[in-house]
Parts: C-alpha cells; structure tokens; sequence
C-alpha cells in the first residue's frame, strides 16, 4: 500500500530506510549552529525518518526523543519539553501558499531550545532551508557542514518494499528513477496490483498510470514537490536540466542530494520520473528537401576530379551535408538534446527512384537511431512523420493520369516508407475519397499532428494545344537538322512542356479536416507547398499551393496553431491571421531550409520545435518554440527563433 499523504501514519513493517547516519549523528551531539537541518523534498519521507528516529532513539524506558509537527500546535512555537532531541516537523518556512513563518522567528525558538540543553534535528524542504540559510548563516546559527539528507533507497531496501511475488518481479525492469523514493515505489507497487497481469506486460503503461495517480488531489505529488518545495532559482535549474540548457550550478548539489537530479556521464538530468514526465519539453526536428541523388549538397568542394580525389575524399569526413546532420545528431544525443520525433515534409528523393529511396532508408535508419525517448511518448507511437514532395512523385507512371496513373506515380514513394518502423506517412497512392486522412494523436503529450499530400497532382499531363504543336515543330527541326529523329531528347522536351507539377491539397482531404474529432490542445499540421508566399527565391508556375486560402482558413478554422513546410529550400517564419472571421487565432508557418540538396540561396539547414508545459494546481499551460539551424563553417547554429502558441 502507498503512502497516503493525508494520512501518514508511521508503520515501522515498511520503514526500510533505517537512517543510521542521523542516530550516530544525534547520539554524538556537538554542534556548530543551534539546530541539525535535514533537507528533503515533499514526499520523500521525511516525516517517516523523524518517525523512525523517535523509535530507534526510545529504546527501552528512557524517553530521549520527541517528534513535533509544527502544524499540529496552533501556530505556536512550544517552549516546555521533558526530552533533550526535538524531531522538528514541517517549520513552514517557505511555499507556495498557507501561512509562512519568519526564518528569525523560528531561530530565535531554535536558539531558546539549544540554550536550554536540547538537540534539534529539523526537516525541511530546499525551499525551506534556503530561507533558514539566509537568515541564519551570517549569524552563524545553521551550518552549510551540517546540512543532513535523506539518502535515496539502496537495492536491497527497495527490495524489502516488494513484498509480493508481482511486485519482486517488476523490480529488475524498473528504472533507477522510480527506486529511489519509497512513496513512488510503493505508489507503484500499489497500481501494479489494480493492473493485474497487464502491468508487466506493458510497463510503460504501468508508469504512467503511476505518474497520473500521483497527482490525485491526496497526493498533489508534482504541485506539492515543485512549487510547495523549491524556489524559483531551484525550479529554474530543474527547468533547465529538462532542456539540457545551461544550469545554475551553485544549485546543482543540493538538488542532486536531495535526489532531483542525476548524472548521466557529465550531463544532469532529471532524476525524479513525475518530475521528468511534467518539466521534459518534446523536441521535434522538422528537416526538408533531402534530394537523394545527383543533386545532393556535398559537405567539401571537391575541384580535384578523379580517382586520386576520391582517395583524398576518404579522409576529410562525410561526403554530403546530411551526413554531417548524422553526426551532428550523434552529438545531441549524447549531450541529452536529441530529438524525440522527426518530421521530413517532402522531397526525399531527386526522381523517386527505386535506387535513391534504398539510401534514403538506410539514411534515415542511422538516424532514427539517434531520436531520444521521451516519457510521455510511447515507445510504439509513431517517432518519424513523413509526407511527399513534388519530387517524390514518378513522372514517368503519370500516362492517363486520370486514371491509373493517378495513383501509380505515388507508388515508389509508397514501397519505399511502408514499412518503416514507428512511423506515419501520407498515402497519395490511395484514391482521396477512400484514403484516411492521415492524423497522429500523441494523448499523453496533448498534441496530434495531420499529414496532408499537396503533391497529389505532379506529373500531370497538360493538354495545351499551342505547347503540343511547339513540340511538333522542335521535333521537326531536329530531324530536319540531324537527318534522323533524336528519340531521348525528343522524350525529354516532351516531359518539360507537357506535364504541369501544382501544389494543391485535395478537397476530399479539406472536408475530412471538417469532419475529424480534433481533441488535442496542440494541433500541427505538415505538407510541402508554401502556404504563403515568401521572398522571391524561385519564379514559375505552381510554386506554392492552388489552395492555399482554403486549407488556411480550414486550419484556423479547426484551432491548428503551427504550418511546417517545404519545398523553397528557404527557411522563413510567418503569422496569420485572419481579423473577423477567426476571433484572434493565429497560424504560425514555418518554411524548412534544404537540408540535403545544393540548389539553394542560403544556407542548407532544418527547424527544432520545443514544445513545453508547465502545471500549477489543476491548470496545464504549454508553450511552443521553433528555432532554426543552418551549417555555415563546418558548424551547426542556431540562427533565427518564432515563439508560437497563445502566449506568443
């Protein structure tokens, strides 16, 4: 049975902790302030320790020991004990809320109490003693070299908590996390039994069916541990552990102790897994236009040709720019800062063919290696998202394209990304009125993503009269000029002047948006047209969506906060919205820089999406980021930021 916060009743069968270090501690008794401070975080057991004390310093008849629970006497400070070692409980020296007593007040009792014979050990929170620490150390009436901690289970005492058969098995799977404290173990333990069988089956259900238990108003776990217990210097370097950001280091150890923060290698990170699941931010890499084939960014300038240059090719690195990604990613993931989904919005390939969608996928293999787990996400959910370009599209299986050939030139990029594994992509080979509309709901993230295919239509054949009879009459002069037909490049200019490659999301698909049951706070929607226009970078016919207005208006329509595209090979950040027919909503668009081709004008990049959430009391706010990156210099940098959701 798991601690019950409103009542805490001491029950010594379950008391595996022994604390022997704060017996020899107080047995001992010489001081250099007037009190011992034992630091702990709300539910870590702090009042079971005093407990425990009181039992283990009471042996036999002689009564050394008193427990006191400074909520339980009226607000007042008692000054009249028979016994020489006060256990002191809940000092309210600092919270979020009720009342607070002054820290001078307190350490004038404390004083009158050591003036008077008696040993005071007294727990309280990081927020707590961060404020006795101000107060008292320039007096030097608490010690920083007293400081005491509650020292986190050890594996055998974690196993004495596992008395039964289910729970002595779950054991060995569960992370190190989750043993620590003996509320979130046994809180565990507690919700395993209710599951059954199920629990060990699926463990990561089991976890977060303990995470959602935990916040039940008797136990308020994250409201009582991160805004009861720490200051905001403290919550800021949690906050900044999550994101693998820069700490306050001189917070670091206390919270370490205090058994918030571990290390993993040379990085912090978050050692409490209620806390992990509610500060960790989703980051998601939105990457574009790979261009798989003759038209890949190659990371040198090789002006040497040759064999002899490919020799010298062998030692400078990875040959393309998105290799270079790879190792780039290698190196978030080692640091803590990879991300948790991957979003490819279209060109994968330079002519889908079979040849380059074989490398792409042995590519993106290597990189789905390289994604991060997050605790919110589940480990089958989709990790990789992706939907077509206009160049994943066959022009070559486009003949009577109002027909077959309407489905079999999405047919390639089809076979390629089917079996891809924890992945969701757009299904263009499909007919619109039967295909599902491709939506990905994480629910324990809030956040669902739509997949849309605006390359439905490339490749289709144009019946202009005037561009057929120019053909006839190019075709005319080479025979005339060659004496003989040139069959390739006949079938060359044949493909150049007749076959039309627009943006365009089907209607079918526009009127499922209407009809989908969107449920999620955070709504991303993903395709590869622009949905607006952006600086000058390319000039022609069909370079963004035919309907782009629709698909907007039915976006903002269905409360989508966030567009991510393609296709420019530019990056560039944008909001809309639309006064009088949507209230105040807005849609946030970011356009991709090319991560893999060397047609572009800037720099070859992809945009990181974080997405944060924070929850005091029963409300949850969540806030978005999307950030762009270009390599310039052999490096990676971030170069441009658009904060995106209702705070923005």
């Amino acid at each position: 049975m798991a601690f019950n916060a409103k009542n805490p009743r001491y029950d010594a069968g379950r008391d595996v902790r022994k604390h022997t270090h704060l017996v020899e501690l107080l047995a001992a008794r010489p001081q250099e302030g007037v009190l011992f401070p034992l630091v702990g975080t709300r539910r870590a057991g702090k009042t079971w320790a005093l407990r425990g004390l009181e039992k283990a310093l009471n042996q036999g008849n002689e009564k050394r020991a008193r427990y006191v629970d400074l909520t339980r006497t009226g607000g007042q400070l008692p000054e009249t004990f028979s016994e020489d070692c006060l256990l002191i409980d809940e000092p309210e020296l600092a919270g979020q809320g009720g009342r607070v007593r002054s820290p001078s007040e307190f350490l004038k009792w404390c004083l009158r109490m050591h003036d008077g014979g008696k040993t005071l050990l007294v727990a309280m929170t990081p927020a707590e003693w961060v404020a006795l620490q101000r107060e008292g150390e320039p007096s030097k009436q608490v010690s920083p070299r007293e400081l005491q901690f509650l020292l986190p289970l050890t594996e055998s005492q974690a196993e004495e908590l596992a008395r039964t058969d289910q729970a002595k098995r779950l054991l060995p799977q569960l992370d190190a996390s989750w043993k620590r404290n003996p509320f979130l173990l046994e809180l565990l333990f507690q919700v395993a039994e209710e599951l059954g069988d199920k629990a060990a089956s699926d463990l990561w259900e089991l976890q977060r069916q303990a995470r959602d238990r935990s916040d039940d108003t008797e136990f308020f776990y994250f409201q009582t541990v991160y805004w009861n217990g720490l200051t905001d210097e403290q919550r800021k370097t949690l906050n900044s552990v999550s994101r693998s950001a820069e700490v306050q280091w001189s917070e670091l150890d206390l919270l370490e102790r205090c058994g918030l923060i571990s290390h993993k290698g040379t990085n912090p990170v978050l050692a409490d897994p209620v806390l992990e699941a509610k500060l960790c931010p989703l980051r998601i890499h939105h990457i574009s236009d790979l261009h798989f084939g003759p038209k890949s960014a190659e990371r040198v300038d090789m002006k040497e040709k040759g064999a002899h240059a490919e020799h010298f090719r062998s030692g400078l690195g990875p040959k393309y720019i998105r290799d270079d990604y790879l190792n780039f990613m290698g190196g978030l993931k080692s640091s803590g800062k990879a991300p948790h989904l991957l979003i490819i919005s279209g060109d994968i390939a330079e002519w889908a063919d079979d040849p380059q969608y074989e490398e792409a996928k042995a590519w993106l293999g290597e990189l789905q290696k390289r994604l991060a787990e997050h605790p919110c996400l589940k480990p089958n959910e989709p990790h990789v998202l992706i939907v077509g370009g206009n160049h994943d599209v066959d022009w070559r299986q486009t003949e009577g394209a109002a027909g077959a050939g309407a489905r079999k030139r999405h047919v390639p990029f089809a076979r390629a990304f089917e079996g891809i594994p924890r992945s969701k992509r757009v299904k263009l080979e499909e007919p619109p009125a039967t295909r599902p509309l491709a939506v990905v709901r994480y629910e324990d993230l809030d956040v669902e993503v739509l997949l849309l295919g605006s390359a439905e239509f490339g490749g289709e054949a144009e019946q202009d009269p005037v561009k057929m009879r120019l053909q006839e009459m190019v075709e005319q002069l080479w025979k005339t000029a060659l004496a003989r037909p040139d069959d390739e490049k006949s079938k060359a200019l044949r493909e150049q002047v007749s076959k039309l490659d627009p943006g365009l999301v089907n209607d079918k698909d526009l009127k499922k948006i209407s009809e989908e049951p969107w449920s999620r706070s955070i709504r991303i929607a993903v395709l590869h047209h622009p949905v607006t226009p952006l600086p000058a970078t390319e000039v022609g016919r069909f370079v963004g969506l035919i309907n782009a207005g629709e698909v907007k208006d039915r976006l903002l329509e269905k409360r989508f906060c966030l567009v991510l595209h393609g296709h420019s090979h530019t990056g560039w950040f944008s909001k809309e919205q639309w006064p009088g027919r949507h209230e105040s909503r807005a849609l946030w668009i970011a356009s991709a820089p090319s991560l893999g081709s060397k047609e572009i004008q800037e720099h070859n990049g992809f945009n990181e999406i974080s997405i944060s959430w924070i929850q005091k009391g029963q409300e949850t706010t969540w806030s978005g980021t999307v950030e762009r990156y270009v390599r310039e210099g052999g490096t990676w940098r971030p170069e441009a930021r658009m904060p995106f959701g209702n705070g923005a």
